[in-house]
């Protein structure tokens, strides 16, 4: 039984089956960490002042999204019975992956996958190989795109 599972969350067309995977995979001592990464060009500090948000409105958007985001995640999942806790920070993404699974000890990672084509995974590695062959835990990849 997996005791801390971190899912990352971008929003994009897998979000429903990725969280929709963690949860089907929670216990009743299963807490999930919902990560959702900030592009650091745009970020701002938790404890940044007011005239920040408002001078740097494109940042202030990402946050707000990041906010929703998480919020609605984990309303979803306590609906279900499921402990979550949600985190935004900023970073490359793969990169703050793999660190806050180490630095909040989970021992699962769930995370979906782009299907790119050779030439797109030349230009943007894929955040899902670079987590698979970094990770300091086992990686479940949710494949089925948001068609499915």
């Amino acid at each position: 039984m997996f005791t801390k599972i971190l899912v990352a969350l971008d929003g994009g067309p897998q979000h429903a089956q990725v969280l929709a995977l963690a949860g089907s995979l929670a216990g009743p001592s299963t807490r999930l960490h919902l990560l959702c990464v900030l592009d650091p060009a745009f970020a701002l500090a938790d404890d940044a002042p007011r005239a920040d948000h408002a001078e740097y409105p494109a940042a202030d958007d990402q946050v707000h999204q990041a906010q929703r985001l998480l919020a609605t995640a984990l309303n979803s999942l306590r609906e279900r019975g499921i402990d979550g806790i949600g985190h935004h920070p900023a970073g490359e993404p793969a990169q703050v992956i793999r660190d806050h699974a180490r630095q909040h000890g989970c021992d699962l990672i769930v995370i979906g996958h782009r299907h790119l084509s050779r030439l797109e995974r030349l230009l943007d590695r894929s955040v899902g190989q670079w987590t698979v062959d970094h990770a300091p835990c086992p990686v479940l990849v949710e494949v089925r795109g948001g068609d499915a």
